[in-house]
């Protein structure tokens, strides 16, 4: 079904041909998109109640909100009492007085219906271990779960099955947030697990220490959990949030399972913090599209440096995420925002970016020093959306030359928060910035020849990505666009390539065509002097052209007909590291 939604999706948007009713009616496309709503957490932890969430919920429908996209309506951590014997997790009713039944059971069924006949979406939290993150970090909430130690194990292991059943059967939830505070903060030198609080489970997440975790088991566990949403939900209509704080290597691995993945650990209402969680995401393009989606964390605007007194900022941090398509979850208290705020989350234009159908990250294609310039291709051909970006605190001016975004001279320039168009006199886009300012820009013109996987990497998917069987710097991104996967620049045999993908050797790419080209053509090569690879191209499973290279080498292949490329790196007879490889100035004719 994953595979089918994204070739449904891709034919309708390679060159922004419309996808017919017809195309899409037996696919589900919950995240054609990256989801949109809110989350209590950044506003109020686990001290949150129903009247709460229902007063931002009406903020979203009243302020205009919802309707720009911002539909899920999300219950972090503290919903929970405890889990009875017979498993079932009761609610806390003092929180949720709508919980109540004269059973006993609790059910948050009535709380679910009750945005549902709002328009909205209903989304829910729980862990992938046993115990949750406000047990091990929030020791003196009010709203921790529960009774005996047994019944205090409210996190979904060894109880997948029923919990799924009841949050996505009886309750019919749209999302579900597993966190994973269970599998890294109950290892027996915790004091509330020496103190017997809680049980002893691993840790199979060591933060920043990978080496010393078990990301196999937390990928396995998490299989399981999407095996269990799916057999309740077989339609797909639903977004599983997997939140591993860019550990276990799930960025790596968490398309396969769930629609977004955290890249980074709990953002914080600070610049820095906000940009280091954008850069966790922005090197991973090519995991990201439609269906699966990098998540930086939880947007910030509304709270300390994003507040009412700092725009700039607020229009900064929706911009960056905006570029990327990353998912937009506001995490303030809406209730009390200021028109401003309300303004900067709701802009269409900015969202309408963040939206694109065609599913592409944007990636960077310079960065010099504070000054930083990121291009995401849009559905509409010729069409790019362009961020601008100041990173530091002294003005600057930030430029790019059209030919990086492969367009001709004469484009028509759209300022997304200025609400300003003009058309460009000359062959570079420039801008005098501020402080920690991003003008995020729609350009749009005559496009040069062919399209470079660069400008298509919704359409790429990551099948294998040589990790098996071997160690890797965890610091690595195994795919990466512009760059090898240690980050270094992509230079062949001393020939710097601004324009291509760097892999690992025994690597697999899948890039879908959908029929629409003549001719693929690229300079591969390893990256590594004395080394030689395998360079695999097979159109529809077929071998196209294969050639072993030590040195650069350009390929010429034909590709009419073909719907899916895939594009393969195999080491040659090389122990120890693995070879760096790179597919420049890759594009389709």
């Amino acid at each position: 079904m994953r595979m089918k939604m994204m070739l449904a999706l891709l034919a309708g948007t390679l060159f922004g041909v419309p996808t017919h009713a017809a195309d899409m009616a037996d696919v589900d496309n919950a995240a054609a998109t990256p989801p949109m709503g809110w989350n209590p957490w950044n506003a109020f932890r686990t001290e949150v109640t129903e009247a709460k969430i229902l007063a931002v919920a009406k903020k979203l429908k009243s302020s205009g909100l919802a309707a720009a996209g911002y539909r899920y309506v999300n219950v972090d951590d503290g919903w929970w009492l405890a889990r009875r014997a017979d498993g079932r997790i009761l609610v806390r009713t003092s929180m949720f007085p709508s919980a109540a039944t004269p059973d006993g059971r609790t059910s948050l069924k009535p709380f679910v219906d009750r945005l549902h006949a709002m328009g909205l979406k209903a989304g829910l939290y729980t862990d992938i271990g046993r115990n949750i993150c406000s047990q091990a970090w929030d020791p003196s909430s009010p709203n921790l779960p529960a009774g005996a130690r047994a019944e205090r194990e409210v996190g979904s292991m060894d109880f997948q099955r029923q919990d799924m059943q009841l949050m996505f059967g009886e309750l019919g939830i749209d999302y579900l947030k597993v966190d994973a505070c269970g599998m890294a903060d109950y290892a027996p030198d915790r004091r509330h697990v020496r103190d017997g609080t809680y049980r002893e489970l691993g840790p199979f997440i060591v933060r920043h220490r990978p080496e010393q975790g078990d990301a196999a088991k937390v990928e396995a566990l998490y299989a399981s959990l999407a095996a269990e949403i799916a057999a309740v939900r077989p339609r797909g209509d639903y977004m599983l949030s997997i939140c591993t704080w860019g550990e276990a290597d799930a960025a790596n691995w968490a398309g396969k399972y769930g629609q977004l993945w955290r890249t980074s650990p709990d953002i914080r209402a600070t610049w820095e913090s906000m940009l280091s969680s954008f850069d966790t995401a922005e090197r991973r393009a090519l995991y990201a599209g439609p269906g699966r989606w990098n998540d930086p964390d939880m947007l910030q605007i509304g709270n300390g440096e994003f507040g009412a007194g700092r725009l700039v900022e607020a229009r900064a941090h929706l911009s960056l995420w905006a570029i990327l398509g990353a998912p937009l979850l506001l995490g303030y208290d809406l209730t009390r925002s200021p028109d401003s705020l309300i303004a900067i989350a709701g802009n269409r234009e900015a969202i309408a970016i963040d939206q694109d159908p065609a599913g592409n990250q944007g990636i960077t294609v310079s960065r010099d020093g504070d000054a930083q310039v990121i291009v995401k291709a849009l559905r509409e051909r010729g069409a790019k959306a362009v961020a601008l970006v100041n990173r530091g605190n002294r003005p600057l001016t930030v430029s790019v030359p059209l030919h990086r975004l492969r367009l001709r001279p004469g484009v028509a320039v759209r300022d997304v928060w200025g609400g300003r168009s003009e058309r460009l006199e000359g062959d570079t886009v420039t801008r005098r910035l501020g402080p920690r300012e991003t003008a995020l820009l729609r350009v749009t013109g005559m496009p040069l020849a062919g399209v470079h996987l660069t400008e298509m990497t919704g359409r790429i998917r990551v099948l294998e990505d040589g990790r098996a069987g071997r160690r890797v710097d965890p610091a690595w991104v195994p795919a990466q666009v512009n760059a090898a996967p240690s980050g270094e620049p992509l230079v062949l045999a001393g020939e710097r390539h601004d324009d291509g993908l760097g892999v690992l050797g025994n690597s697999r790419l899948q890039v879908a065509l959908d029929s629409r080209f003549r001719t693929f053509r690229a300079t591969v090569g390893p990256l590594d002097a004395g080394t030689t690879a395998t360079f695999r191209v097979l159109g529809d499973g077929k071998v196209l052209a294969e050639r072993a290279v030590a040195a650069p080498a350009g390929l010429d292949v034909p590709v009419a007909g073909v719907r899916l490329l895939e594009l393969v790196v195999e080491e040659q007879g090389k122990a120890g590291p693995p070879v760096l490889a790179a597919w420049a100035q890759a594009r389709l004719e």
